[in-house]
């Protein structure tokens, strides 16, 4: 699982730059389309009360001012209003330049007012007026929409605009001072005001970048983790729901075999006794020949009861050769059937460990199913190789197989819990941990590696010495 706590800035590559069409993208682009439609609704309630308030000021206002009332207010009325419709269409994901764009006609609307206030009106007030403070407005919601890069942008936009307005106004406006207190006491522009002003807007616009960055970095870390950690969660369901499944076959499995288990007992017993009072001796040998396929059918059956097990281990001095011949005279039939080689090299018969030997049956079919799975639909020869030997105070098994090998990081976690390479439905991640588990029960060690031209699978135990002293 992922770790509790985590920098926010310094972001992975694959975090800080998901792709364009895939799911974290969708989410980011969601997030920023539901903090742009906020931010829509409030900017057309506040210029429909603009536009109320233009008209009701209409009359005592000069036809100058009125015209610019209706040049800039109305169409920033329709342009909000279409962007409030946009956004309930195609899902409600709105276009990235919308969310460029946006701010930039704000700011724009915002120095149209200003310049046709001053031009038409009375220049000093139109640069006295609050409705400068909607930059500030602008610059400061920038974070909930835009990336740094759009944020500096419209950060460059309104400084551009505003000494457009001063560049405009202040020669018409006549009272110019560089004294704020002689400005303040006779009506003047202060050009240290105005000065302050162009400073403290390109300030705010550092800061709201800087903010537009962080709240990125963040709300894309946040929506990865939410992804990651739902994706884990219907991942783990569906093989949760898979281990079910196969828990219920293991049990019907068991009722079947034990069911096949009598009457194969009653067929060799019965074969046996036969054979005994036969007077031809080739039917002896037949009775004989069926007496001996119904014990090795029996066997079978068996081994896979074993299998099945999940009652504690009965650990008992053996020789690791024991069980790996058992388990290959288990699927020995089913490799056969599936073209595929065993070769053996058994050289551990005379070296003994402390062991339950069901466990390790169950450990060696386990690495040898999926082996053959591996190779499934492999064209070339297909050979499944295992080997025991003595390594001085230890005791090794080897598997190894002339699949594919291992998906790149794959060899690390194959013996995590419900971690599979396999396709949905083919696995569910519990055998190759279920072995290491038993591995380490028995006081061994499991690792797997890529030969380059297969799998290999190494297990190593102590010594039946080592055991006993530990």
């Amino acid at each position: 699982m992922r770790e509790s706590t985590r920098e926010l800035i310094a972001l992975p590559a694959a975090v800080a730059a998901p792709a364009p069409d895939g799911p974290l993208a969708r989410l980011l682009a969601a997030e920023r389309s539901r903090a742009e439609r906020l931010l829509n609704s409030l900017r057309l309630a506040l210029v429909a009360l603009l536009a109320i308030a233009a008209i009701a000021y209409a009359p005592a206002i000069p036809n100058a001012l009125c015209i610019a009332n209706v040049v800039v207010l109305f169409p920033m009325l329709g342009w909000s209003m279409w962007q409030a419709v946009l956004g309930r269409r195609d899902g409600g994901i709105l276009p990235e330049w919308l969310s460029a764009v946006s701010p930039a006609v704000d700011a724009t609307a915002v120095t149209a007012i200003v310049i046709s206030y001053g031009l038409f009106g009375a220049p000093i007030l139109a640069l006295k007026a609050p409705i400068a403070l909607v930059y500030f407005v602008i610059l400061a919601a920038r974070p909930m929409t835009g990336s740094p890069r759009s944020t500096a942008t419209t950060t460059a936009v309104i400084l551009v605009e505003y000494a457009l307005i001063l560049a405009v106004l202040l020669p018409v406006a006549g009272g110019v001072t560089a004294d704020p207190m002689a400005a303040a006491e006779g009506g003047r522009v202060s050009l240290l005001d105005e000065g302050m002003k162009l400073a403290l807007l390109a300030a705010c616009g550092a800061i709201s970048t800087y903010a537009t960055a962080w709240h990125q970095r963040v709300l894309t870390r946040a929506l990865a983790d939410q992804l990651a950690h739902d994706t884990e969660e219907r991942e783990l369901a569906a093989r949760l729901q898979e281990a079910d499944k196969l828990a219920a076959l293991g049990i019907l499995a068991a009722s079947i075999a034990h069911e096949v288990n009598n009457p194969l007992s009653a067929i060799a017993l019965s074969a046996d006794l036969l054979a005994r009072g036969a007077g031809d001796e080739a039917t002896r040998e037949e009775l004989v020949a069926i007496a001996g396929d119904a014990r090795r059918t029996a066997s079978v059956v068996k081994n896979l009861l074993s299998f099945a097990r999940t009652d504690h281990a009965t650990r008992a001095a053996i020789t690791i050769d024991e069980p790996v011949e058992r388990a290959l005279g288990t699927v020995r039939s089913l490799l056969r059937d599936r073209g595929i080689t065993v070769e053996t090299a058994l050289a551990a018969r005379d070296v003994e460990m402390s062991g339950d030997p069901a466990s390790l049956e169950r450990v060696v079919i386990n690495l040898v199913i999926n082996a053959a799975q591996a190779m499934e639909g492999q064209t070339g020869e297909r050979i499944v190789r295992v080997a025991t030997w003595d390594d001085g105070d230890s005791v090794r098994l080897s598997v190894e197989d002339t699949g594919p090998g291992f998906a790149p990081g794959a060899a690390e976690r194959l013996f995590e819990r419900f971690f599979t390479t396999k396709p949905a439905g083919k696995g569910t991640g519990l055998g190759l941990w279920m072995v290491a588990q038993v591995v380490e029960m028995h006081g061994g060690t499991i690792s797997a590696t890529d030969t380059g031209n297969g799998a290999r699978f190494s297990l190593v135990f102590p010594r039946l010495s080592d055991a006993a002293a530990a």
